[in-house]
């Protein structure tokens, strides 16, 4: 049975509150505090949405995005917002940031924002998606595209790369150094995102080389400095076997990297690493970091570009897959004994 629907005068007459009032509450305009407490009160009680009213009353569009980011100080999330704004900007859209710190209660905050402020569409960066946001997401009733993330449902549509793909490539590359102990600092164990998908390139890449996966040598963390700081500590402090890894993020290999030098060893010539993303900081570490990079830039401008058309023919879904490359740097030792590049 389908909800029942309602409309802007219902929320007024639960509130016992004018319709004026009620429409300034909606339209974030100051009211008097008692007043937008009972409305927004009343909304919650009626699973109100503003775009519902937006849309019975015919508004025009704001010709405005929403954009969720996990984290504004990521120089990711940067790059991909700095292709997002170029060419929103010339299809005439200015964007709404909200940082929500990969916290499912600002991303809950973020979509009642953003539906207070009537955007035409959405674009959600870079976090994996709840159950709970993704109905949010849909109860907002306008077109929604994640960014370097997805999620298995036609309403929504997606720009990423392969991540299994991706990790298999990088994987492939260090067995043909000859290296067959390779240890794998992965992401979060239950992360469909990033952190499956690339354990899983890791795992297909070893199987087709007949190397068989040791578990051992699989440490499912996080994407950060520390964690990988941490994680290659403990590590080396158990002596585990192994000449090569493969690390989740760059920002996991570079603190993998510190954690090697501080222990007395070298990389390339005790142990090769290999990262993921290709943030720029990755060109500057010494020795330079291997690395598999996205096309960061270009993906929030498609994300951007396929939002457009969807907030213009109306048309659900629609996911697009862009290609990864693999930078060739000093941290990788071939077991002959050549450095690589």
């Amino acid at each position: 049975m389908e909800k029942q629907r309602y409309n802007l005068k219902d929320v007024a007459k639960l509130a016992g509150v004018s319709l004026g009032t009620a429409s300034k509450v909606i339209n974030n305009q100051y009211v008097r505090p008692e007043a937008r407490l009972k409305v927004e009160e009343a909304m919650q009680e009626l699973d109100y949405t503003p775009n519902a009213i937006a849309r019975s009353l015919k508004a025009n569009s704001t010709k405005t995005i929403g954009i969720m980011i996990p984290d504004i100080s990521s120089p990711v999330v940067g790059k991909v917002l700095r292709g997002i704004e170029k060419i929103s900007r010339d299809s005439g859209y200015s964007i709404l940031l909200y940082n929500t710190t990969r916290n499912t209660r600002l991303e809950e905050d973020a979509i009642q924002a953003f539906m207070r402020s009537q955007v035409d569409g959405i674009i959600y960066l870079g976090n994996t998606v709840g159950d709970e946001i993704a109905e949010g997401l849909k109860r907002t009733h306008v077109p929604v595209v994640f960014a370097m993330t997805q999620y298995p449902d036609k309403y929504f549509s997606s720009v990423t790369i392969d991540n299994e793909a991706a990790a298999y490539h990088a994987v492939t590359y260090l067995c043909g150094r000859g290296h067959r102990r390779i240890c794998l600092l992965a992401g979060e164990a239950d992360d469909p995102n990033s952190g499956i998908p690339r354990t899983e390139g890791y795992c297909r890449a070893l199987g087709e080389q007949g190397i068989p996966v040791d578990p051992t040598l699989i440490v499912c963390g996080g994407y950060w400095l520390e964690r990988g700081y941490e994680d290659m500590k403990r590590l080396l402090g158990e002596r585990r076997d192994f000449t090569a890894v493969f690390a989740v993020s760059d920002d996991v290999a570079i603190g993998a990297m510190r954690a090697v030098q501080e222990a007395g060893l070298r990389v390339p010539e005790d142990l090769s690493i290999v990262g993921f993303d290709g943030i720029e900081m990755a060109e500057y570490t010494f020795p330079g970091l291997t690395t598999v990079s996205q096309p960061f830039e270009k993906i929030g401008e498609e994300a951007s570009r396929l939002l457009v058309s969807r907030m213009k023919d109306g048309k659900r879904g629609g996911n697009l897959v862009l290609p990864f490359a693999l930078q060739e740097r000093e941290s990788v030792l071939g077991l002959a004994g050549e450095t690589l590049p």
